[in-house]
């Protein structure tokens, strides 16, 4: 495939993983998604502090972005498996949501879209590490360790698809990395013992922020 297009699907993984659904779910609700519980724009915090159902929502669209960019890159450009073209176009989505063009480049984490590329590019080993993540809440309640957990595995076994690649390599460090830098507020929380916890059944206690702008909101 010639490179223009490689590039502008780029652009466009970019643009799309630049909308944030959890700002855009939470409007509905009347609510402001970055002053209330971590402030962060995200399905973990639309969980927490706008309700389950949303939060599901928000998880599916964003791993939506994720997932189609990926079948994309790995069916539809050279209409065979393409691993590195699915991480490459699933790397760009990541990026626009992590950094928006939208939002003055303040964003989610990541996570839930993550997840979407890794069920494109193995639903079985996808599958089974969401299911391993959802029962993880139940009992350990720290969103961001599962996070943590879920993204490293996705790493791994995307590694291990891309090992002929350094290219390849390279991005998903780059890719597992921004994340874990994504997640620097909840490392300085849980330090300090103030992390937020999440219940999957139960009511989660919802606090407004001032200060929407503090790092710790992220």
């Amino acid at each position: 495939m010639d490179i223009k297009y490689i590039v502008l699907l780029c652009v466009v993984a970019y643009a799309v993983g630049s909308v944030n659904f959890a700002t855009l779910i939470s409007s509905i609700k009347d609510k402001d998604i970055k002053k209330i519980g971590s402030g962060n724009p995200g399905t973990m915090n639309v969980l927490r502090s706008v309700g389950k159902v949303w939060g599901v929502l928000t998880f599916v669209l964003d791993s939506l972005k994720g997932a189609s960019f990926a079948l994309i890159g790995r069916f539809l450009i050279n209409g065979s498996d393409n691993y590195f073209m699915a991480i490459l176009l699933g790397f760009f989505v990541i990026l626009g949501h992590i950094f928006p063009v939208y939002s003055g480049f303040k964003g989610g984490k990541g996570v839930a879209s993550t997840i979407g590329v890794f069920i494109s590019i193995s639903p079985i080993a996808g599958s089974i590490t969401l299911v391993v993540l959802i029962l993880f809440l139940f009992v350990i309640k720290y969103g961001f360790i599962g996070s943590f957990l879920a993204v490293t595995a996705f790493a791994s076994f995307a590694i291990y698809l891309c090992k002929d690649s350094i290219f390849g390599i390279i991005i998903i460090c780059v890719w597992w990395a921004l994340i874990i830098f994504a997640h620097r507020a909840n490392i300085k929380r849980m330090i300090k013992g103030e992390e937020n916890t999440l219940n999957i059944i139960g009511k989660n206690e919802v606090k407004e922020i001032e200060d929407k702008d503090s790092e710790d909101k992220q």
